[in-house]
């Protein structure tokens, strides 16, 4: 069995369930008229939502990609998940437009996974940021960890957006898609309009523990240097913030619809060792296991790959029987493979045998997408306007086969 099950039902039901649009508009409230600001890979579909239920009076919005936006609102394209000048740029317009509001003023950040990258202004040289930014993207640090640090090198991000727009008078709401294990609003895209429950001091002990220390700029370390032992972001102002979307809802939509047990929605660790945990789960509790959350990757080589493929290699090499499991980013783009995610079968190590490829070496070199596109057990998507998170789903192939075919998700449960 090969293909890429672009339009498979168990795809569609996580697609469906983690549709933005809706969500803003089930879970924003009256707002009445309104200032936003929408920054993150769901910015425009979260836009629409907000449209749906409230007077847009103007605003910015930035994505990683193109879209209609509202009329009154500037668009600006900019990259993830490595900032270039175009985050810079739309940092200082979105510091611009938010230093300009004031009292009686009603100003709604939206903001989804992404936005740490898509939108910045640095504190430090914009080539030092840069040399700081990647050594942590290929840490294998966990999002919380990582954003602790980018907190300290920010002018918005850790709660100094809201912040400016509050001490102008203005109210502050947050609407909030997140995209990190446990849903806590200060880590989703490095919370600019929430207040900041971390300290320079908890930056410094991350980077100290990691090894990672001595690898930065000096002035990057000189800065978190100057600002220990006090607080250097926001620790509260006045302001709301809802959660309108996170993976756990995406969790119970594809429980509703093809049953099984919901286990976790805040998986964290190396992507490597949660497909192997995961695998022990199922021999344990049975299937169907849903699971959601966050792994990480550790980048040691330069091949192509992500969490989800490194998570179902590695569940491969520890299942046992008629084990299977299909992994699938919500955003529809995993790492550096272009693909939404992947699926693994009881065959999948033997067609990896068979072409030749040696399973160590994949993982050495970071290179875990080869086997499953080489096999066709690659699912595209493209993007798709969210982000909430990886979704597990875990199964005997058998019932995997159908659910992957089309077959078996009740209509009007998603």
């Amino acid at each position: 069995m090969s293909g890429t099950y672009t339009t498979s039902r168990i795809v569609r039901a996580v697609l469906s369930a983690a549709d933005l649009s809706k969500a803003v508009a089930a879970k924003a409230g009256n707002l009445g008229e309104v200032r936003a600001v929408a920054v993150g890979k769901g910015a425009l579909s979260m836009l629409k939502g907000l449209e749906a239920v409230a007077d847009i009076i103007d605003g910015v919005a930035v994505a990683p990609q193109a879209g209609p936006v509202p009329r009154s609102v500037k668009l600006y394209v900019a990259d993830h998940p490595i900032p270039t000048e175009r985050s810079f740029e739309a940092g200082r317009a979105v510091l611009d437009y938010v230093e300009s509001l004031g009292r009686g003023d009603t100003l709604v950040l939206l903001v989804s996974g992404g936005a740490s990258s898509l939108m910045e202004a640095p504190l430090v040289s914009e080539e030092d940021f840069l040399k700081a930014w990647e050594i942590l993207l290929k840490s294998g640090m966990t999002i919380h960890e990582m954003n602790a640090v980018r907190k300290r090198l920010s002018a918005i991000k850790g709660g100094r957006l809201g912040h400016i727009a509050a001490a102008r008078g203005a109210e502050v709401v947050n609407l909030i898609a997140s995209d990190v294990p446990c849903d806590n609003p200060s880590d989703v895209g490095s919370g600019p309009g929430v207040p900041d429950d971390t300290t320079p001091d908890e930056a410094y002990l991350y980077l100290k523990v990691r090894g990672l220390w001595g690898r930065l700029p000096e002035s990057v370390r000189r800065l978190i240097e100057s600002r220990r032992g006090s607080r250097d972001t926001p620790s509260s102002f006045p302001h709301r913030a809802v959660v309108v979307a996170r993976n756990l809802d995406v969790l119970e939509a594809l429980r509703n619809a093809v049953g099984g047990r919901v286990v976790t929605s805040c998986l964290v660790g190396e992507a490597r060792d949660v497909g192997r945990l995961v695998a022990y789960m199922a021999k344990e509790l049975g299937t169907p296991l849903i699971l959601g959350g966050e792994p990480s990757v550790t980048v040691r080589g330069r091949g192509r790959g992500g969490r989800t493929s490194e998570f179902a290699l590695s569940f491969a090499l520890s299942s046992t029987g008629e084990l299977a499991v299909l992994a699938l980013a919500t955003d529809g783009l995993d790492g550096n493979t272009g693909a939404a995610g992947v699926w693994a079968d009881p065959e999948l190590l033997r067609d990896i045998a068979e072409a030749g490829m040696d399973v160590g070496r994949l993982f050495e070199e970071n290179d875990t997408f080869r086997p499953f596109e080489a096999t066709g057990r690659a699912i595209y998507t493209g993007s798709t306007g969210s982000n909430l998170n990886l979704v597990f789903y875990v199964d005997r192939w058998s019932h995997l086969k159908d659910l992957l075919a089309g077959g078996q998700i009740q209509e009007g449960q998603i």
